[in-house]
């Protein structure tokens, strides 16, 4: 996604922004992009520092000034610039900067819905987007699997990160809405929601799917994370907006608690039967689901070609929010079997010669990895494998929590490694197994996961969990080529010439 070339004096920028001062330089200069990383700046840019958990962005001022940036933002201390460079400060940088780029880049689609929770927000984005899709509605996704639209809107849209650095979302919402895409919605993660990324951005819809366990390695503790995730209701949803919001999980009723007094709507989805959308019954079926739910007295059934009881609900609360986007409610329920699997989330690898099941989910949380493991349990009549490890570099309080929920919940259990970064691999998987002492460790992953479907009989599961839609393995300082998909399907196929010969 390139982003059209752009001029913006820094007053248009900074007036009426009480938090920003202009101490050096002229506020006629002109802008042309706004970056945090010096090595992609160039003339005109507004360059800003960012102090981060490994790198100030005050250190790289003279690399920045050298490329040709107009002007700085840092956060007061005394700095040292050429002449003729802008200088502006702010008391908070990281949320100035999203201001900022909210100003430069400032069109929108008129739909805007973000969704945040630790789980579901990649599940409800997409749904959301093929339900739109169906009502032929101009739509884009956005969030962990990059950018989803129709493909003669915006070309080549990966990201790295589930909510991006400011400028890229910023500029990615711009180009979205130049090219037509009416209706958007995007994934906001703890991470970018506390670093003030979504800075200046008023969202319609503002949708909270659950919260649990991750991240604490970044968050001090579950309060903190909760506070991070509710921002996007505090500071982003727009008065007259509408929040919807899963209350069968503890912090969404917190949630509901801490918004009263807002000028919101506020609609609630679960199984509890005060929900506003209530889910009266979700049973398994030989091509999915079967899904009954109410709304004010209005009774709805539908069959879904999804597969576990947490995807029905991320289905519903997106078919909820695109009820909340204007879209009728018949049409908004009514596109529900239309749904397609998202990649990496309960996907199914199809052919194993036996008929065993073979499903790719992104599972890397406890309470994540029990809804998928609960999910191939109720429709599995043999064993049920899993096949998972835990990310090095995060938290490490998770792992034995995951070791336990796989334990309890699979007959066969396989810790393998899932990005251990610069942690040392064997130290993860027997963390891991403090929680699954009868599991067995096998590495490297793509051994894992051979092992664990060529032991596979007939009415059994398999679980691959973790890693989902991702194509790389990070070791060390290296990202390597890796895709647990690619090889469940290889190794599927070398039984499948087995099984002929």
């Amino acid at each position: 996604m390139v982003p059209k070339e752009r001029y913006v004096h820094l007053i248009d920028l900074i007036l009426h922004d009480n938090s920003i001062t202009l101490t050096a330089g002229a506020d006629q200069t002109v802008i042309s992009a706004v970056r945090c990383d010096s090595r992609t700046v160039n003339a005109g840019t507004l360059f800003v520092c960012i102090a981060g958990e490994t790198s100030d962005g005050h250190d790289f001022i003279a690399d920045a000034c050298s490329a040709g940036a107009s002007a700085i933002l840092t956060d007061g201390r005394p700095v040292s610039v050429p002449d003729g460079v802008a200088v502006i400060t702010a008391a908070n940088v990281a949320h100035a900067y999203g201001r900022l780029c909210s100003r430069f880049w400032p069109r929108r689609s008129g739909m805007l819905v973000g969704v945040t929770g630790t789980n579901g927000k990649t599940s409800v984005c997409e749904y959301l987007r093929q339900i739109w899709q169906l009502a032929t509605w101009p739509a884009a996704a956005m969030g962990t699997l990059g950018i989803t639209c129709p493909a003669d809107k915006v070309a080549d849209t990966v990201t790295t990160l589930t909510t991006p650095q400011a400028e890229t979302l910023f500029s990615n919402l711009d180009l979205l809405a130049d090219a037509g895409i009416s209706h958007t919605a995007f994934e906001a993660s703890s991470h970018g929601l506390a670093q003030g990324r979504l800075s200046g951005l008023g969202v319609n819809v503002a949708v909270f799917t659950n919260l649990s366990r991750d991240h604490l390695d970044w968050h001090s503790d579950m309060d903190q994370y909760f506070d991070a995730k509710a921002r996007l209701f505090d500071e982003n949803l727009m008065d007259g907006g509408i929040a919807v919001i899963n209350n069968d999980d503890a912090y969404g009723k917190a949630l509901i608690k801490r918004l009263a007094g807002r000028h919101i709507v506020l609609w609630t989805v679960g199984m509890s039967a005060e929900s506003a959308f209530c889910i009266k019954d979700i049973t398994p079926q030989s091509f999915g689901l079967d899904l009954s739910l109410s709304h004010q007295g209005q009774v709805f059934h539908f069959p879904i070609a999804l597969s576990g009881q947490f995807q029905a609900v991320n289905a519903v609360m997106a078919a909820v929010a695109a009820y909340a986007s204007g879209m009728p409610l018949q049409d908004s329920f009514g596109a529900l079997p239309s749904l397609q699997p998202v990649r990496g989330r309960m996907q199914p690898v199809h052919g194993h010669p036996l008929g065993a099941r073979v499903i790719i989910d992104y599972a890397h949380t406890p309470d994540a990895l029990a809804a998928a493991l609960n999910a191939l349990r109720a429709e599995t009549s043999g064993n049920l494998f899993v096949v998972f490890g835990c990310g090095g570099d995060r938290d490490k309080g998770k792992r034995a929590q995951m070791g336990q929920v796989a334990t309890d919940k699979a007959n066969h259990v396989i810790i393998t490694d899932d990005n251990p970064r610069t942690e040392d691999p064997a130290l993860i998987r027997d963390e891991i197994r403090t929680g699954c002492p009868d599991s067995v460790a096998v590495w490297p992953r793509d051994n894992a996961i051979r092992q664990a479907i060529t032991q596979m009989s007939a009415h059994d599961s398999l679980l691959i969990a973790g890693k989902g839609h991702e194509t790389v393995q990070m070791i060390g300082t290296e990202t390597l080529p890796f895709d647990d998909a690619a090889v469940a399907r290889n190794t599927i196929a070398r039984l499948q010439e087995d099984s002929a010969c």
